[in-house]
């Protein structure tokens, strides 16, 4: 790394000189992240590799998963299933907010209300009430958390439930500041190009290296290729694999490219015509060759979806599902049954940078839909206006690109973010047959069950061709080789985790 005397940045590179306490000497560690930030209140969500991953660092859950994907308790020092729909949740002792004052279980409870108020307008506040009924605080340091049924995977669940202060939330209402229990404290941000961190002095757990923290959105390929380039970054993810290639003999940096949680589907408006027939939908999935396009496009070592949202080894997938195989006949044959031998125009809406590979892949696939008779017209938002349009039940695109991946392993979870309720998602099945099942899986109480139920939910999902299934997103990364760090496969980039090798 470079060696620097103060904690400012400089053109030629990111000061990273700390020491494994910070004690001694400042250090700087230089994230880059390829989405614009939308909020900082953890509670109104946000992408991992945005949003979330700067929540990560300023706040506390009651949970966790470390680098290795097991669960640990980190608010939260142990819990017990007392019976199928109570659990009691006990709390670490001494814990405080960054500003000195104490941390009590009254807070926790105010923060699963926030989300269980049938008002709320909250982006997860749906799913909470989903699966939680009440939060209690019998006393000091325990905390007892009611579900609607019997949900298993409680514990696993809220991993991704950051914690933050009432009493300063109420203070500061609409205002890009925060107060969390986490590691770090956000000394500035900047939505539209990132935020500014450094080291909280009274966080409860092992002091991070890095005394301050700087997250550079970098919405682009072009950007995060510069950012390399210019030896300006730590760490960035997101790459295009042939970008990779620019730094394969580089003596500051490593490469990397694995698999990881994200799977990437085309997201289907089934409100509007003709995606409303699922003979359409079909034909979507018979007419791209995800093979040729992962081989020739993505340049991963990725398999397609096979017909599902889940996939291994994150995933507990449903093993008697397949992909749909590339027949761009049988995609003609399903247009001609459906009345659209003369084809179909349709659009696809993509967002800046998000995904790997995204734009390259989707001309692809606009070229492959036009060989059976779909026009696809292709356009591009910056990720927060992308959003809000995807979102949108009047005006969201007929398809999106779109990854998905959460910092829990639920199945139930999982398949939550498609049912027919979530923003995102735009179509009602008369019957509710999918939805109805994710709530069965919910509520199974044994993981045997729970996987009979997941079987099921994903092959209704398949034949009824809600999405286009693509393939797992690939983890692509630069880091500088003085870095020690697990690559996370939900693309967690959590500056805790990094660690100096000198």
């Amino acid at each position: 790394m470079l060696a620097a005397t103060s904690l400012a940045l400089t053109a030629c590179g990111a000061v990273t000189s700390g020491t494994s306490t910070g004690a001694e000497e400042d250090s700087s560690l230089v994230i880059g992240i390829s989405r614009k930030l939308t909020s900082i209140d953890p509670a109104q969500g946000g992408s991992i590799d945005g949003d979330a991953t700067l929540a990560r660092a300023i706040y506390s859950g009651l949970t966790y998963y470390d680098p290795e994907l097991e669960l640990r308790g980190e608010l939260a020092e142990s819990w017990t299933q007392d019976d199928d729909t109570h659990w009691t949740f006990v709390l670490r002792d001494g814990v405080t907010w960054s500003d000195g004052s104490p941390f009590t279980a009254e807070q926790v409870v105010w923060n699963f209300q926030r989300f269980l108020d049938p008002e709320s307008t909250l982006g997860n506040a749906a799913a909470t009430r989903a699966i939680i009924s009440g939060v209690t605080a019998p006393d000091e340091g325990t905390v007892v958390i009611e579900t609607n049924g019997p949900f298993i995977d409680l514990p696993d669940r809220l991993a991704h439930f950051f914690l933050v202060n009432p009493d300063f939330v109420q203070a500061h209402p609409d205002e890009l500041v925060a107060l969390g229990t986490g590691p770090y404290v956000l000394e500035s941000v900047d939505l539209e190009n990132g935020a500014v961190l450094t080291r909280n002095p009274g966080y409860f757990g092992e002091a991070p290296e890095w005394e301050r923290v700087e997250y550079r959105v970098l919405e682009t390929e072009a950007a995060r290729v510069q950012a390399a380039q210019a030896e300006e970054i730590d760490v960035a993810i997101q790459y295009e694999p042939t970008s990779l290639e620019l730094f394969a003999g580089s003596d500051v940096y490593d490469t990397g490219n694995q698999w990881s949680s994200w799977n990437n589907t085309l997201r289907i408006n089934e409100n509007v015509a003709p995606l409303d027939d699922v003979r359409v939908r079909q034909a979507l999935n018979y007419a791209i060759d995800k093979e040729a396009l992962i081989r020739d496009v993505v340049g991963a070592d990725v398999e397609p979806l096979a017909g599902q949202v889940l996939s291994a080894p994150y995933d507990r997938i449903n093993p008697d599902l397949a992909a749909y195989p590339y027949d761009p006949e049988r995609a003609r044959q399903l247009l001609a049954e459906a009345g659209h031998a003369d084809g179909v125009t349709i659009e696809l809406g993509l967002s800046t940078g998000s995904y790997v590979a995204q734009d390259p892949v989707s001309q692809a696939i606009a070229r492959q839909l036009g060989e059976v008779g779909i026009t696809v017209e292709i356009t591009n938002q910056s990720f927060p206006n992308w959003v809000e349009r995807t979102r949108s039940a009047e005006d969201a695109p007929a398809l999106y690109y779109i990854g998905y991946t959460a910092g829990y392993r639920a199945p139930a979870e999982r398949l939550r973010i498609y049912i027919s309720g979530n923003g995102q998602s735009h179509y009602a099945e008369p019957d509710a047959v999918y939805d109805d099942l994710v709530t069965q899986v919910t509520a199974a109480t044994t993981p045997e069950q729970q996987q009979e139920l997941v079987n099921r939910a994903t092959a209704h999902y398949r034949e009824q061709a809600h999405a286009v299934f693509l393939w797992p997103q690939p983890l692509t990364y630069v880091v500088r080789k003085d870095l020690e760090w697990t690559p996370r496969p939900e693309h967690w980039l959590v500056p805790q985790e990094f660690r100096s090798r000198s």
